[in-house]
C-alpha cells in the first residue's frame, strides 16, 4: 500500500499518546520508503541467503520450456514441504523425494503408497496427496508444466492456495506477485506497527496489500525470498536482531520503541502516573488495530507486540482405542487403511474404534475391543488361545483443531494363517478397496502411519523391552537363590564331620 501522502499522525504523535493511538494511514508506505525497503533488502539478500536449500537457484530468464518445467516442478515441491515444517527439516525429505520423483512426470505416474511413505514424518499427509493430484493433472492438461501465474496455479492445481501460487510464480516466471506467509505477516506488521488481529479478513487482504505493494518488477522471487529470509533469521518472533535488520530505519515499530525510550529518558512520562485518568489529546481512528484501553508500560512497546496475537480456539478433545494385534504364529501386526478422505486420509493405522465418550476406562474399551474386532475382522479374542493383553495408557498428539488420545491396548494371540486371510478378506468385503494386511515390525515402521501411532509402537517397545528385563531379573534372581541354598548346605554340613 504506497500512499504519496505523509501519514496524518507522526510516529512521536503516536507514542505520546501513550497508548499508540493513530488512524489507517499509519500503516501506509511511501514511494521513498518504497525503493529504500526493495534496495536494501535485495542488498542484504545478495550477501547473506541461505545457500544450502538444494532447490533455491539462481533466477533465469533464458530456460527453455522443458528446464522451466523442472524448475516450477522443484520449488513446488519445496514450497510445499515448507508448509509448517522447518527448513533443516525440509532438506533431507526433499532430497529424497527428488531421488524418487525427479521429474513431474516420475510423480504422476508414481503410486500413492510410496508417495505417503517417502512423506512419512512431515506430517499433513494431505499436502503429499495433493502435490501427487496435481502432478497428474499438470501432466494430462498442461504437457507438465505449472502455469505461469498465479491466478491459473491457484485456480487449477490441486493443494495450490494464494502463497504457493505466488511462491511459484514469482521465484520461477518472474511475476511481479506477492506472498504472504507467517514470517512476512511479522516482518510487515513490524515494518507498519500494523497491531490488528492477523487472522481476520480484512487484515489479511490488507498484508496481501501492502506485500504487494512493495515487490518489485526486476527481481519479485527474490525479493519474496528475502522478505520470508529476514523474517525467519532476523525479524524472529521472540529475541529479533533489530541491529542486523536492513530495513530498521523504514521499521514503524523499531521507531516507537526508539521513540519511547527518548521520551522516557527526557521524563515525559513522568508526567501522568500510567493508568490514570486524563485528557485525551487524540483519538484512535485505525480501523484495523484495536484500541488499546490503557496508558502502555515499558515493556509495550517492545517490537515484539507485533504482530498480535490472534484468538485461538480451543482445539476439541477427542478420544480413540487403538488395538495392537499381534499375531504370535507369524509374528505380525494387522494394519489397517484410512479412508480416502478426511482427517490423515489414505494413512495405514491400527485397528482403531472412535470413541463416543470421554474418559473411559480400559475395562470400558477392553470390552469394545471384543465387539468390534469381532464384527470387523471376524477375530474372536473370547475364544484365542494364547491370548495376551496389555494395557499400554495413552499418546496424545495435537492436530489444528483437535486434541486426540489414543489409548493403546497391545493384544497377542495365536492365529494361523486362516484366520490371518479371513480378518484382511472380512475388511476388504466392508470397502471396495484394499484395506488391511498384516505386516511384520520392520515394515510396520516404514509404513506411512500418522506420528500419533508411531508413538504407540514405541510405547508397545518400550513395555516389552521392560517386561523382558522383569523376566531376565526374575530368573537371575531364582537362580542366584538356588546356587546361595546350594552353597548353605553345603556350608552347614561340615558341622557335622566327624573330628
Amino acid at each position: 500500500m504506497v500512499d504519496d501522502r505523509e501519514p496524518d499522525v507522526a510516529i512521536e504523535e503516536c507514542v505520546r499518546s501513550k497508548r499508540l493511538y493513530h488512524d489507517a494511514t499509519y500503516h501506509h508506505i511511501s514511494p521513498k520508503e518504497q525503493a529504500l525497503i526493495q534496495q536494501q533488502l535485495l542488498k542484504w539478500f545478495d550477501r547473506e541467503k541461505r545457500t544450502n536449500m538444494p532447490w533455491r537457484k539462481e533466477y533465469r530468464n533464458d530456460l527453455d520450456r522443458e528446464a522451466l518445467g523442472q524448475r516450477a516442478y522443484e520449488v513446488w515441491v519445496s514450497e510445499i514441504m515448507l508448509q509448517q515444517t522447518q527448513v533443516a527439516t525440509v532438506i533431507d525429505y526433499y532430497n529424497r523425494w527428488m531421488e524418487a520423483f525427479p521429474t513431474i512426470f516420475d510423480l504422476a505416474k508414481a503410486d500413492i503408497e510410496r508417495v505417503n511413505t517417502l512423506w512419512a514424518g512431515l506430517g499433513y499427509y494431505s499436502r503429499a496427496r495433493r502435490l501427487w493430484e496435481g502432478a497428474q493433472k499438470v501432466v494430462e492438461q498442461f504437457d507438465g508444466i505449472l502455469p505461469n501465474n498465479a491466478k491459473d496455479l491457484q485456480h487449477h492445481i490441486p493443494g495450490v492456495g494464494r502463497y504457493t501460487a505466488g511462491a511459484v510464480a514469482s521465484i520461477v516466471f518472474g511475476q511481479e506477485t506477492p506472498v504472504v506467509d507467517g514470517n512476512v505477516i511479522r516482518v510487515i506488521a513490524r515494518l507498519r506497527a500494523l497491531g490488528a488481529d492477523p487472522k481476520k479478513a480484512n487484515v489479511v487482504e490488507l498484508f496481501w496489500d501492502i506485500a504487494a505493494s512493495l515487490v518489485p518488477s526486476d527481481r519479485p522471487g527474490d525479493f519474496n525470498q528475502a522478505l520470508m529470509e529476514l523474517g525467519a533469521r532476523v525479524c524472529t518472533p521472540q529475541g529479533p536482531d533489530c541491529s542486523a535488520c536492513p530495513i530498521k530505519p523504514q521499521c514503524h515499530a523499531y521507531a516507537q520503541f526508539e521513540t519511547h525510550s527518548r521520551l522516557k529518558a527526557n521524563g515525559f512520562w513522568k508526567a501522568t502516573a500510567t493508568g490514570q485518568k486524563r485528557k485525551r489529546d487524540m483519538e484512535h481512528e485505525c480501523t484495523y488495530c484495536l484500541e488499546i484501553q490503557t496508558d502502555l508500560t515499558d515493556e509495550d512497546y517492545a517490537v515484539t507486540r507485533y504482530p498480535a496475537k490472534p484468538e485461538k480456539k480451543k482445539p476439541r478433545d477427542e478420544e480413540c482405542a487403538v488395538y495392537i494385534l499381534q499375531s504370535n504364529d507369524a509374528n505380525k501386526y494387522l494394519i489397517s487403511k484410512r479412508p480416502e478422505t478426511g482427517l490423515l486420509a489414505g494413512l495405514w493405522e491400527f485397528p482403531s474404534l472412535e470413541l463416543d465418550t470421554l474418559d473411559t476406562t480400559y475395562e470400558q474399551r477392553s470390552a469394545k475391543a471384543t465387539e468390534f474386532l469381532k464384527e470387523r475382522y471376524g477375530i474372536s479374542l473370547s475364544s484365542a488361545s494364547s491370548l495376551q493383553r496389555h494395557d499400554l495408557g495413552n499418546v496424545v498428539h495435537l492436530f489444528s483443531h483437535i486434541r486426540k488420545v489414543y489409548h493403546i491396548e497391545w493384544i497377542k494371540l495365536d492365529l494361523d494363517q486362516e484366520a490371518m486371510d479371513m480378518a484382511v478378506a472380512m475388511a476388504v468385503s466392508k470397502s471396495d478397496k484394499d484395506q488391511a494386511r498384516w505386516v511384520d515390525l520392520q515394515e510396520l515402521k516404514k509404513s506411512p502411519i500418522p506420528t500419533g501411532l508411531k508413538k504407540a509402537i514405541k510405547l508397545m517397545e518400550n513395555f516389552d523391552k521392560t517386561s523382558n528385563n522383569g523376566q531376565k531379573s526374575a530368573a537371575r534372581r531364582k537362580q542366584a537363590s538356588k546356587t546361595s541354598s546350594s552353597g548353605n548346605n553345603a556350608d552347614i554340613s561340615t558341622f557335622f564331620l566327624k573330628k
